[in-house]
This record gives structure tokens, C-alpha cells and sequence, in this order.
């Protein structure tokens, strides 16, 4: 028989585990729901900040008024040749066989042409080098803007400024091939790109993905220590490949992008002047692989030829204001 004390004892004991059991189950309850609200608070940090870099970008970009086209000769001729018809009869219809056809064929025209949105030319090249400037591979604004739907057969390669165009959803529609650390002596061998078959090459993403449209960005990954010398010969080889992988597909190089002012100061390997020496050296490859070049640092640069300090990131990469200018120059310089 246990005594009154011993019975007293034990439920006490009892109390005191179930008080015990009862307060680490709101200490882990608490926790959960602290992590919870952090990691919501978190998303919608992220979000704001989103849309307050849209927000910005809106301001910043000045409005742009689609140009009436202008009338070619042929049609001022007939618009006169109606009018002087309608002055010596009006009820004659001035309408030819010619101009049927040409109405019968018009929207069939206007079905097969990808929409094109007319826009001027505000590209700002003041910080752009004339070597570049006066080469044949440069590609000059084409005065419209093309649909975000242009680049669906498109892919991007590059490093991890170019896998930012994934990680901010930029163009979702594009491949990126793209990954962090890869310059121009790994890209033939880093096997990181991941796809659906499994982590590959960049070449061997690219076979799979077999884009019409190849847009590549090397130079942020090596430009601080590959001699102009090695730096031409393992990109010339690269272009190469693609060209040879790809024969029928447009290929553009895209200019190594500016660094802030701050990040430029603090490096003795990296500059603003040295990348701007090593883009001439790529305008030289695209001229002799007969590929095409985009100065997309001119859309991106300030007025002191450096990457603005609201890039929101470490000097070097940015966030979305700044690939959404990029987006919007690529959009505006296209070939046919």
C-alpha cells in the first residue's frame, strides 16, 4: 500500500511533468509561428522591393511616342490622282486592278510580320568607344521595340550576371544557360548548367536546347586576370563551337557590363577602363567570326561610365531596374 505522501509525491510529479510537457509544446508552437511570420515578412519584403524597382524603372524611362509612318511617293501620287478624279466626277470610283490586289494582299503582309512597336532612338553612346561604334558587327537601333514573345526561341549564355535573368524571372519564355563562377576557361568543361536531363555543359545545354537566337555574355569571370592575348583565344574558340553547333542560328556578343564607381576603387584587377579595353577586344571577335555585337553597357551605364550605385548589389551584379533596361535595349536592336 503506498502511503498518502507517496500517492501526494507522485502526482505532484505528475503535475509538474505535464506542466513541463505543456510549456515546451507553446515554446515549440511560438517558434513555429515567429519562423512563419519571419519567412512571410521576408516574401513580402522581397515583393515590395520588386515592385518598387518596376515602379522606378517606369519613372526613369521617358515616354515614348509611337512615329506615324510616313507615306511612300507611290501612295501620294494615287491619294493625288483620287483627288483630281473625284474633282471631275464625283460619282466615279477611282479604284484600279493594282490597288485591289495590293488591299486583297495586305493583311496576309501584316500576318506573317512579328508586332513591332515604334519607338525613338535614345540609345546614350556617349560613353561608347568609336572603334565600337564605327564597327561593322555592331547592331544599331532599329527604331521599334519587338513582344517579349521574340525571344522565345531564344538562349542566353553566360555566368551568374547572366543566370540573374532566370533568378528574376526576366524572360521566362528564354533559355538561360547560364551558371555562377564559369568564365572562358571552364566553359568548355564546367558541367554545372542544369536541365531537365540532368547537369551538363553549356555547349551540351545549348545542342539541347537548339535556339534560332544566341545571345552570350563573357568577361565579368576573367577579365581581372586572362592577358587580352588568352582572353581573344578562348573566346574566338568558344564562338566557334557555337557557330559550328549552331550554323544556322544569329549569334550576338553582348559587351562585358560597367561595375560601380565604389567596387572600382576597391580593386587594382577590375575596372570600368579595363573592361571597357576588353569590349573593343570582343567587338574584334565578333568582326572576324562575322557575328553580331551589342553595346548593352550603354544602356546600363551613368554619366561617369560606371554602373549606378542603386544597382542594389555588390558592385558587380545588379537587380531587376537594371536587367529590365537591358531587356528594353535587346528589344530595340534586333536583325532580320
Amino acid at each position: 500500500m503506498y502511503s498518502k505522501a507517496s500517492i501526494y509525491a507522485h502526482r505532484k510529479k505528475d503535475r509538474k511533468k505535464a506542466a513541463l510537457s505543456l510549456l515546451a509544446i507553446l515554446l515549440i508552437s511560438l517558434t513555429i509561428a515567429l519562423g512563419a511570420a519571419f519567412y512571410w515578412e521576408k516574401i513580402q519584403q522581397q515583393r515590395n522591393n520588386e515592385l518598387m524597382a518596376r515602379a522606378e524603372q517606369d519613372v526613369d524611362t521617358p515616354k515614348r511616342t509611337p512615329t506615324e509612318p510616313q507615306p511612300d511617293d507611290t501612295q501620294e501620287e494615287s491619294a493625288q490622282e483620287s483627288d483630281d478624279t473625284d474633282k471631275q466626277s464625283e460619282t466615279s470610283e477611282p479604284s484600279t486592278e493594282e490597288e485591289t490586289k495590293q488591299t486583297q494582299t495586305q493583311p496576309a503582309e501584316e500576318s506573317t510580320q512579328p508586332e513591332k512597336t515604334p519607338v525613338e532612338n535614345n540609345d546614350v553612346m556617349t560613353m561608347t568607344s568609336d572603334k565600337i561604334l564605327k564597327s561593322s558587327a555592331l547592331v544599331p537601333n532599329a527604331g521599334f521595340s519587338v513582344p517579349d514573345d521574340y525571344f522565345d526561341d531564344a538562349a542566353f549564355v553566360g555566368d551568374s550576371i547572366t543566370e540573374g535573368i532566370k533568378l528574376y524571372e526576366i524572360m521566362s519564355n528564354a533559355s538561360v544557360v547560364a551558371a555562377r563562377g564559369i568564365n572562358l576557361d571552364t566553359v568548355f568543361t564546367d558541367d554545372q548548367i542544369r536541365t531537365a536531363a540532368g547537369n551538363t555543359t553549356v555547349l551540351g545545354a545549348l545542342e539541347a536546347a537548339n535556339p534560332k537566337k544566341i545571345y552570350i555574355m563573357f568577361g565579368a569571370n576573367g577579365v581581372g586576370w586572362f592577358t587580352p592575348e588568352h582572353f581573344t583565344k578562348v573566346y574566338t574558340q568558344f564562338v566557334q563551337d557555337v557557330k559550328k553547333q549552331h550554323p544556322d542560328s544569329q549569334i550576338f556578343l553582348q559587351s562585358i557590363l560597367p561595375v560601380t564607381q565604389e567596387f572600382d576603387n576597391s580593386r587594382d584587377d577590375i575596372s570600368n577602363a579595363k573592361i571597357n579595353q576588353y569590349n573593343e577586344l570582343v567587338v574584334d571577335i565578333a568582326e572576324a567570326e562575322d557575328v553580331y555585337y551589342l553595346d548593352v553597357a550603354s544602356a546600363i551605364k551613368d554619366e561617369k561610365g560606371c554602373l549606378p550605385e542603386d544597382s542594389n548589389g555588390d558592385g558587380m551584379h545588379f537587380g531587376t531596374k537594371y536587367y529590365n533596361k537591358w531587356f528594353d535595349y535587346l528589344k530595340t536592336h534586333t536583325v532580320s
